[in-house]
C-alpha cells in the first residue's frame, strides 16, 4: 500500500511538473497552426489575382467573437459570404490593427523590402493581376508595396504571445513570433 501511494505521489508530481510545458506547447502549436493557415489564406488570394487576371483583397472581419480573414475581389467587393475563401482564427488569435500594441515594428529588411521602403500596417494587402501586392486606388493597383500585419495570441495562463505576417512587395509571404526580445521565424 505505502508503495502504491508513492508511485501515485510521484505521478502527481510529474504532472504538476510537465502541466505547464504541455500548456505552452498547446499554445505555439495553435498560434503556428493559425499564422500557417493565414499564410495559406494569403498565398490563395494571390494565385487566384493571377488565375482570374483580376485584383485580389485580403480582409479582415470579427464574426461571431472571432476574426475571420477572407479574400474579397478588390475592384468590387463582395464582402464575407459563404463562397469566398476564408479563414476564422483560434479564439484566442486576434488581428491588431496597425500593429497597436506590439512589442516592436518588424523592420523593411525582414518583410524582404529595400531600406527605402515602408512597411505598410495600416491598409489591406491587395494583389494585382501579375500576383504583386500593392494599394488599390481609383482601378489602379501598382506593386512593390511590403505589408505586415500583427496578432495577438491571448493564452489561458494570462501571457499574449505575438505573431506577425509580412508580405514582401514579390508577394512572398513571411510568419514572424515574439520571442520576448526579437522576432523570429
Amino acid at each position: 500500500m505505502v508503495e502504491l501511494l508513492v508511485v501515485v505521489a510521484i505521478v502527481f508530481a510529474l504532472t504538476a511538473i510537465s502541466l505547464p510545458t504541455f500548456s505552452g506547447l498547446l499554445t505555439s502549436a495553435q498560434l503556428r497552426g493559425g499564422m500557417g493557415d493565414l499564410s495559406g489564406l494569403f498565398q490563395n488570394a494571390r494565385n487566384l489575382a493571377v488565375r482570374q487576371n483580376t485584383i485580389t483583397w485580403v480582409r479582415f472581419q470579427s464574426s461571431n467573437n472571432r476574426w475571420v480573414a477572407f479574400v474579397d475581389n478588390g475592384a468590387s467587393p463582395t464582402n464575407l459570404t459563404t463562397s469566398t475563401p476564408q479563414i476564422y482564427l483560434p479564439g484566442e488569435l486576434s488581428w491588431v490593427s496597425g500593429g497597436t500594441g506590439a512589442p516592436a515594428a518588424l523592420d523593411d529588411t525582414a518583410c524582404g523590402a529595400a531600406s527605402t521602403s515602408t512597411v505598410d500596417t495600416t491598409d489591406d494587402t491587395y494583389f494585382n493581376q501579375m500576383g504583386v501586392p500593392c494599394v488599390y486606388s481609383s482601378g489602379s493597383c501598382p506593386g512593390g508595396q511590403p505589408f505586415a500585419y500583427y496578432f495577438n495570441y491571448a493564452a489561458t495562463s494570462s501571457q499574449t504571445n505575438w505573431a506577425a505576417m509580412c508580405v514582401s512587395p514579390a508577394g512572398r509571404i513571411k510568419a514572424w513570433y515574439w520571442t520576448g526580445s526579437s522576432w523570429t521565424n
